[in-house]
């Protein structure tokens, strides 16, 4: 699944960058309320519905506010005056304004709230990627004794406006004044980012459909796309140096996006050896990107992959998606880790985060009754799960499957039946237990990864597939992750149905061809932003995704 690297920065460094990007603000005249702020911010953030969120003001949440600011921010010091609007569920939306007592303090909070913007990246990774890219890009004020968190499709925009009004100014609201159709002219695209990049003046080379046969050749021999991969294309870029933007609409076809980006990220690394490592067109290349932005605000089909190699990149995604009317842009990160495996160099480090009890269901009792076909002596929870275990098998597996076909109808009865318990991604929600165990898949038909994991893994052992469950991690071993291996014909594979299940909820339609994690080796999950103890796991090798 998509992944977007977060740098983790000390302390001293955040309030340095603090300092630096943002010129100390004198206080205003007059304290203005946060719950206006907020308001405000919420009207320039990109978002036209308050459907699924929910609003905190001191006036009458102080209480609760008090302990969202000590467990969800990390926030020890003391505020006066705070207003939150946030998303519930499967939602990163965020916007929170505090007034601390002074600027040291409103310092700290914003240093706080850096932290949080990773933390929630985190939260999101793999489970809900666009949501994850928008934590990735939130912003951050702090102004006087005010500090402000902004994570919304427009962060911006957001910060843009409580800035203004910090300042005594105002700014119009996007939607109420002004409106604009979003821009679906590939060649219209192109030229937005190269104005936004300041290249206007540029002699830039420009391939688009005004001479068809010089684009196609560029795109086949140089991106290596076939004609089948894109439906219209429009490039800017200077020889001379290693600023490029090229914009492509393709086919709303997972892995036609899949594809095409892997393309152009194969460029992106070649056109990286061409420079001088050391040099700021090299650099450059190294931050570019090869990003799908899908999911049209607009409701109108259509996807785009675009290509990023210039100053400002993720100035050029926010423009680029607020033109496009698109709801993010997800890409692959070129980067290498920052730790690695000794033992295996290519593989990010693995230190279990800890951060949930991923101590696994015990189902020896409930195995041993499915052995003898006697559940009557089970405890009561035990026999809800092989109730409701005996139901799903009977449904699904038939006398004379194989142990793929059995694996097969077992995954996709758990990638259509189990949803996400979101709770798990609210700061202010505690996770029922039984989420994390066959109880909350078979049952409650709802559940987290270790949930989903042991649910698979019961299905199969009752069927008679041989299945282990991986307790492991995921956003570069910070954030807990669970899911399965199984052996088929002597050879083991790796499956994640919790992230297949996810992206069946993001809008996906839960069919064989959706699956990205379906019996695949052990490099394609640590290349989809997987760790786990590499020693002591099987490896899994096989390709064919078990087919043979």
């Amino acid at each position: 699944m998509k992944r977007a690297v977060s740098l983790l920065l000390s302390a001293a460094l955040l309030l340095g960058l603090l300092s630096a990007c943002q010129p100390p603000a004198a206080e205003p005249a007059a304290q203005l309320a946060v719950a206006d702020l907020a308001g405000l911010a919420f009207d320039h953030s990109g978002r036209k519905d308050q459907d699924g969120l929910e609003g905190l003001y001191a006036e009458e949440n102080r209480e609760e506010l008090t302990a969202y600011t000590e467990n969800a921010y990390q926030l020890e010091d003391p505020w006066e005056d705070m207003a939150v609007i946030r998303a519930t569920g499967a939602s990163a939306f965020e916007i929170a304004v505090l007034r601390m007592e002074d600027d040291g303090a409103a310092v700290r909070a914003a240093t706080a709230f850096m932290n949080y913007i990773s933390a929630r990246q985190g939260d999101f990774v793999g489970y809900a990627p666009a949501e994850a890219d928008m934590a990735a890009k939130g912003e951050i004020l702090q102004s006087g004794s005010y500090a402000a968190l902004f994570i919304c499709p427009n962060p911006k925009g957001a910060s843009d406006a409580v800035e203004a009004a910090l300042s005594g100014e105002t700014l119009s609201v996007p939607g109420k004044e002004n409106s604009t159709e979003p821009v679906t002219d590939v060649k219209e695209l192109r030229d937005f980012l190269v104005s936004n990049q300041g290249m206007d003046g540029a002699d830039l080379e420009k391939l688009d459909d005004d001479d068809p046969g010089t684009l196609n050749a560029y795109v086949e021999e140089v991106y290596g796309l076939t004609p089948d991969q894109w439906e219209a294309c429009a490039i800017a870029r200077d020889e001379a140096s290693a600023f490029e933007v090229a914009v492509l609409r393709v086919p709303d076809d997972w892995d036609v996006i899949n594809e095409a980006e892997n393309q152009l990220n194969d460029y992106l690394d070649t056109r990286e050896a061409e420079f001088d490592p050391a040099s700021d067109q090299a650099k450059l290349l190294h931050r570019a990107i090869a990003g799908d932005t899908t999911g049209r605000v607009s409701g109108e089909p259509g996807a785009y992959v675009v290509l990023l190699a210039c100053e400002d990149r993720d100035g050029a995604i926010s423009a680029f998606c607020e033109a496009a009317g698109t709801m993010g842009c997800s890409y692959f990160s070129r980067y290498r880790y920052l730790d690695t495996d000794p033992n295996f160099p290519d593989r990010c480090a693995f230190t279990a985060p800890n951060e949930d009890d991923m101590s696994l269901y015990d189902t020896t009792a409930i195995r041993a009754a499915w052995g003898k076909e006697d559940p009557s002596e089970l405890a009561q929870k035990d026999r809800k799960i092989y109730d409701a275990a005996q139901k799903v098998l009977d449904k699904v597996v038939e006398d004379g499957m194989s142990d793929y076909e059995k694996e097969f109808a077992i995954y996709s009865w758990v990638v259509n039946n189990v949803d996400y318990d979101w709770t798990h991604q609210d700061r202010m929600k505690e996770t029922p237990r039984e989420s994390f165990t066959p109880y909350g898949g078979l049952v409650n038909h709802t559940a987290v990864c270790l949930g989903y994991a042991t649910t698979f893994q019961l299905l199969c052992d009752l069927a008679g597939v041989e299945c282990i469950t991986v307790p492991g991690a995921a956003f570069e071993s910070r954030e807990d992750h669970g899911w399965n291996m199984v052996r088929l014909d002597g050879e083991w594979y790796c499956v994640d149905v919790t992230w297949d299940a996810n992206y069946r909820e993001q809008g996906g339609r839960g069919r064989p061809e959706d699956w990205n994690y379906f019996n695949v080796t052990s490099d394609e999950m640590a290349d989809s932003d997987h760790q786990w103890d590499y020693v002591n796991t099987p490896e899994a090798t096989a390709t064919g995704h078990g087919q043979g």
